[in-house]
Parts: C-alpha cells; sequence; structure tokens
C-alpha cells in the first residue's frame, strides 16, 4: 500500500507574525465551499494540529487540505490549497513568475523564507504565500484557471 507523504507549511511563523490573528468568516466559508465543490477535503482534525507552530498542510497526493483551528484560518487555507494547486493540478510548474513573486512578499516573508525553507523549495513555498494574499475571488479564479483539468467545480446539491 503506497503511503502518503505530508508536507507541513509553516504559516504564519510566530517569530514575525502577531498571534492575534483572526480569521475572516465569509472568506473561509467561502473557500472551504469552494474547494469542496472541486472535491477537495477541508479538514482542521489532524494529529500534527497538535503542533503548536503548525497552521495547516496538504496532504501531498490526496485532495486533502488540514487548517488547524489558528491564526486565520482563511489564509491558511490559500496557502495550503495553493500547494495542492501546485501539486495536483500545476504538476510542480509555476504559476507566477518570479518578478510577481519578489513583488508580492513582504520583510517578513522574505526572513521567514530564507531562514526556514530550502532554496530548492523557495519558488513553491513563495508562490503559494503570494498567492494566499489575494482577494478570495482573485484567488478562485487562478484556481480555476490552473485547474480546467483537475479540480472542475461540480453544482452543488442545494442550487
Amino acid at each position: 500500500m503506497q503511503q502518503l507523504l505530508l508536507l507541513a507549511f509553516l504559516l504564519p511563523i510566530p517569530l514575525f507574525r502577531s498571534t492575534g490573528e483572526r480569521t475572516n468568516q465569509a472568506a473561509w466559508e467561502q473557500l472551504v465551499a469552494e474547494f469542496n465543490l472541486r472535491g477537495v477535503v477541508v479538514s482542521s482534525d489532524h494529529p500534527r494540529c497538535q503542533e503548536p507552530n503548525l497552521y495547516g498542510l496538504y496532504v501531498r497526493g490526496s485532495q486533502t487540505v488540514v487548517v488547524c483551528n489558528r491564526g486565520d484560518r482563511s489564509t491558511t487555507l490559500r496557502h495550503e490549497g495553493w500547494h495542492l494547486v501546485q501539486s495536483l493540478c500545476l504538476e510542480g510548474r509555476a504559476w507566477l513568475q518570479t518578478d510577481a513573486i519578489e513583488r508580492g512578499l513582504n520583510t517578513n516573508d522574505r526572513a521567514e523564507l530564507q531562514t526556514l525553507v530550502q532554496p530548492e523549495r523557495w519558488q513553491r513555498e513563495a508562490e503559494a504565500r503570494v498567492m494566499a494574499k489575494r482577494s478570495v475571488s482573485d484567488y478562485l479564479q487562478a484556481m480555476n484557471e490552473a485547474c480546467r483539468a483537475r479540480l472542475v467545480r461540480q453544482p452543488s446539491e442545494a442550487g
């Protein structure tokens, strides 16, 4: 039986972030609904959520994103959800050009990436951070474009 690899990405890292981040509830609900319509499971029930600095993770090779109950969960879902898009839809290809990624990173992002991310993973992690900052509508539009053939939005049963 093939085991799924778990990739955990720290977002945000408490070294540089305030602990007072609150979830944008409307964004969270819209994102969860849209991921679910594409067959993606969004869960907060994972043993790794016991780790105090882990905000979420993408279960590599699956259609599961874990968002722990801390920080701004809507931002974490966009970040970890983008790792799913990178893996399943883009098959490791970059979505954003390097200059767009550079423009989207703030000083804290740059410091965290330099300190905590291996150079070969820098672009992938940096892109996910930039995508997590996009508005819900811009994010979903990018996800739709990147995942045209892979994560097709299914009509909801309610309407």
